[in-house]
């Protein structure tokens, strides 16, 4: 079985370095397997978050939701995001009309690949994303806008990524292409996915529903947060120790 691993609210909070005790963890359940990280994340953020070794073991990285794959240090493909005309000019104006006052910057994120739009910018540290998360819990705006925007841009797939984000990409752009990449660069073994926005506008939900409609035994765990994962792993690294 190859298994696909999210990475922020999976294994580590979003836009933090993985815990000591996750790491630990991972490494005795995956000791032996085939694992693939996938992230809305670019690379060089994959690289801070998740320790050497582990990423250095992983058959493949599938950052910017699967729109690069990497493989023993070297880009095997990368998808290019073409911007539609007035999109940023719209992310602008939500910017702007955002009734969150705070901003710390790097809002309207071009990742070459997908887009990534914060209004509280993803340059906030924890306090301030913490501020942000606290206030969005209660008003919701980033399901609002992302609704407007998909029905003005219907070529664009428009998720809810981690706790303070929206990515965007082109349809069939989304974590559904870490499918195709698996498939056509290692094979056709089953998939255990481990993510935590599988619901229907997350943006695990393209790769999950993938995953169920190919005609495998493919298994998609859906966590709380990396708490929940940790106790998983922990369970997978006793039962293959026993």
């Amino acid at each position: 079985m190859y298994y696909i691993y999210d990475v922020d609210m999976t294994l580590v909070e979003s836009d933090c370095p993985m815990t000591a005790e996750m790491a630990e963890a991972f490494r005795k359940a995956m000791e032996g397997q085939t694992y693939f990280f996938c992230s809305g994340s670019a690379l060089p953020k994959m690289k801070e978050q998740i320790p050497t070794d582990i990423l250095e073991g992983a058959a493949g990285l599938l950052p910017v939701m699967g729109g690069e794959l990497w493989r023993g240090g070297e880009l095997v493909y990368r998808r290019k995001f073409e911007w539609p005309e007035g999109l940023r000019e719209d992310l602008e104006q939500i910017l702007a009309e955002s009734k969150y006052e705070e901003r710390t910057g790097d809002h309207i994120q071009d990742r070459k690949t997908m887009i990534c739009f914060s209004t509280v910018g993803k340059a906030a540290d924890m306090p301030a994303r913490k501020r942000y998360e606290a206030w969005e819990e209660v008003n919701q705006e980033r399901p609002v806008y992302a609704k407007f925007l998909a029905e003005k841009y219907p070529s664009l797939h428009f998720s809810i990524g981690g706790k303070t984000s929206v990515d965007i990409s082109e349809h069939g752009n989304d974590k559904s292409q870490a499918l195709s990449a698996v498939r056509e660069h290692y094979g056709a073994e089953s998939i255990m996915f481990f993510g935590d926005r599988m619901y229907q506008g997350g943006n695990d939900y393209p790769l999950s529903e993938a995953l169920k409609a190919e005609e495998n035994s493919n298994v998609c765990v859906e966590v709380k947060n990396p708490e929940d994962t940790l106790e998983k792993l922990k369970d997978m690294a006793m039962r293959q120790a026993s």
